[in-house]
């Protein structure tokens, strides 16, 4: 049986990576990228969908697919203002929620928040990635995977001073601290196998993964 998957957010850190995993593997038959801008990559499977995230509903019959992935996600600075970086890591991914759950082959839908989110932090953004769980249980969708990693290792395209800082003390202090690198960090490269494996195993209802799990997700 042929199946279509939809990603949302490919040029992003874990998107990439998981655009590697769905091209080394013949599950999909076709890879639906939805984005700002096209991609650098030569697939007769891809089917580029380049958009306004503000006007999803353009492009709403394009997305009917068994799989969504969505990997969208920024930082404060890059967003420019709170009402942006809401837009981006809230709004859109819950809209394309609605979107897949609305497709007559949607099966499961895959998302990426973050380790600590929660909607009562007092951390905006544990706080958002928080309030977009909450929303997204809420529409009941027939299989929700939650994927929440702690610090993301991985080449990024724009350099993060502290992030680079995080990393190297996950080194040091990985030697001291024992079971560190279960919650500390985690290789985009990991999240994308686990979201792949997820979607494969076709298991319905809500499912939330914390690192340690995600990495379990990558060895099966």
């Amino acid at each position: 049986m042929e199946k279509t998957a939809v990603v949302s957010g490919a040029t992003g850190l874990v998107g990439r990576e998981l655009m590697k995993v769905l091209l080394a593997n013949d599950y999909y038959s076709k890879i639906l990228v939805l984005g700002r801008r096209k991609l650098d990559i030569k697939d007769n499977r891809i089917e580029e969908i380049v958009t306004d995230f503000d006007q999803l509903d353009a492009v709403t019959d394009q997305l009917n697919a068994e799989d969504h992935y969505c990997c969208l996600g920024t930082t404060l600075k890059k967003a420019g203002s709170k009402e942006n970086f809401k837009k981006i890591d809230l709004d859109y991914p819950l809209e394309l929620a609605r979107i897949a759950s609305a497709g007559d082959k949607f099966n499961t839908f895959i998302v990426v928040t973050a380790l600590g989110a929660d909607a009562e932090s007092p951390l905006f953004y544990n706080q958002i990635k928080g309030k977009l769980e909450d929303k997204l249980k809420s529409l009941n969708l027939r299989s929700l995977h939650i994927f929440q990693p702690s610090l993301l290792i991985g080449a990024r395209e724009n350099f993060r001073f502290w992030e680079e800082v995080a990393k190297f003390l996950t080194v040091i202090l990985s030697f001291f601290i024992i079971g560190l690198n279960k919650f500390w960090s985690i290789k985009g490269e990991e999240v994308a196998i686990g979201m792949f494996t997820a979607a494969k195993q076709g298991a319905h209802g809500l499912f939330i993964h914390k690192p340690h799990e995600i990495r379990d997700l990558g060895k099966v």
